[in-house]
């Protein structure tokens, strides 16, 4: 008899243990757009910003264009950061980009009025899609580094529970990225992955920044397996979109 116990206790333990496996959710990073950005400088005095969005906004495009074109400039940040504002183009994947631009030719940064340095490639991983967001709006990003005994796929998961709940409990509908790095940038980063916040509009992105200032978390204190810079604020203009 003791022996038959040992045994369905046993066969219990390890019929529980299958199907608690079974109900665990692995989280799944997408793949992700493929974001080619460069930094860059507008040559002459009497042109701003606004002057080279409305040129920007009037280029021909074709069939071997990004499939999205933003241009984002900084409003709050560092002194480290000296360019006026930046160039992002979104790429469904390495292969179409490169393909495209190579028949695609020179930029037209000189019909714009601009010059602009070395492009960097980033992975652009959405973690919570939001709202609709508007051609005209705010975003923040941090550089943040993976804290020991996580993964990226632990602080991925972390992120889209938060953001879920963030808009469960308050109605904020902010759009959280995560961007990883392909190719270009510094050759000694200090950084893991940059941590992006795109409101769906200008009320949208100063909304959640005052929710968490007035104490709202959407998870347990955790620290969300992430140590992250001081936010950058920035201005985030969409030249055109094809889907």
């Amino acid at each position: 008899m003791k022996q038959t116990s040992v045994l369905l206790a046993f066969l219990a333990i390890f019929s529980g243990s299958s199907l608690l496996a079974q109900d665990i959710r692995v989280p799944e990073i997408p793949a992700g757009a493929v974001v080619r950005q460069v930094n860059c400088t507008i040559t002459s005095d009497r042109t701003d910003f606004d002057d080279i969005v409305a040129r920007a906004r009037e280029l021909e495009r074709g069939e071997n264009s990004p499939d999205r074109m933003q241009f984002r400039r900084l409003i709050i940040g560092t002194d480290e950061y000296t360019a006026d504002f930046q160039i992002g183009q979104y790429y469904p994947s390495v292969s179409e980009m490169v393909r495209r631009r190579v028949a695609a030719g020179n930029e037209p940064y000189g019909r714009l009025g601009v010059e602009c340095g070395s492009p960097s490639i980033v992975r652009n991983q959405v973690a919570h899609v939001g709202g609709q967001l508007s051609d005209d709006s705010l975003m923040t990003y941090s550089f943040c580094n993976i804290n020991q005994g996580w993964n990226p796929a632990g602080v991925f998961n972390v992120l889209q529970k938060g953001a879920a709940n963030a808009q469960r409990d308050t109605g904020n509908d902010t759009n959280i990225q995560v961007w990883t790095p392909l190719m270009g940038g510094p050759i000694n980063r200090d950084w893991d992955f940059i941590l992006v916040q795109v409101g769906a509009d200008y009320e949208g992105l100063t909304e959640r920044q005052d929710i968490f200032r007035e104490g709202y978390r959407p998870m347990p204190a955790s620290g969300g397996g992430r140590t992250c810079s001081r936010l950058g604020l920035w201005r985030t203009v969409t030249i055109f979109a094809n889907n």
